[in-house]
């Protein structure tokens, strides 16, 4: 079966650098790759967040083994926020699409040697441009972009990846498009708050 990418996967090419083949900013990544799946899913019609919860509406599978996999832990559980369904993946998520990518020759993974992470390197460049140019148009017009592109811009934003996704953009307009991007996609906005939680209990762990 030919292999399409989904924003998982997108959000995943996103955070391989291209020179040391090292995944960037993973512990985040864990958290966008599961929201990126649910965001998916969303934009194909089989959920939506109904009094902020996410409802199946349709848990036929689909065909993709990220995907699928998603719709068969939401159909025997009842509805939760959408933070909790992404905290509740793990790294499941980010490892099923680099498994696919490696699998459908978009990348080449490099095992690691030692205490380094694995690696990877990009074969499919057409694809890692089309993820960049659709984020980077999020941060540039976060209200006139389509939901696809917002959704990708704003997880890019909170990663952190801003900066070189549209270096023209200076902090101040990213900061704006990242609040914009929050208020547009609800996906956006779970991963912006989880992250946010993790960080002030950081805070006050290290304070205290």
């Amino acid at each position: 079966m030919e292999f399409f990418g989904n924003l998982a996967h997108q959000i995943t090419l996103l955070a391989i650098n291209e020179q040391t083949g090292r995944v960037r900013n993973r512990g985040q990544l864990k958290l966008a790759a599961a929201g990126a799946t649910l965001a998916e899913l969303a934009m194909q019609e089989r959920v939506s967040l109904v009094d902020k919860k996410v409802q199946v509406h349709d848990a036929r599978p689909i065909g993709d083994p990220l995907l699928d996999a998603m719709l068969r832990v939401l159909g025997t559980h009842p509805a939760h926020r959408p933070a909790r369904i992404i905290q509740a993946g793990g790294g499941f998520y980010l490892d099923q699409s680099m498994d696919d990518m490696t699998r459908s020759g978009w990348l080449v993974k490099k095992p690691a040697r030692g205490l380094g992470g694995d690696r990877y390197r990009i074969l499919n460049a057409q694809e890692l441009t089309a993820a960049r140019e659709l984020a980077a148009t999020a941060i540039r017009d976060p209200a006139g972009v389509t939901s696809r592109a917002a959704c990708l811009g704003g997880l890019a934003l909170e990663l952190q990846f801003g900066k070189w996704l549209a270096p023209e953009a200076g902090w101040r307009q990213r900061w704006r498009s990242q609040r914009v991007l929050q208020q547009r996609d609800w996906v956006v906005k779970a991963v912006h708050d989880i992250i946010a939680s993790q960080q002030s209990a950081t805070t006050a762990a290290i304070s205290s």
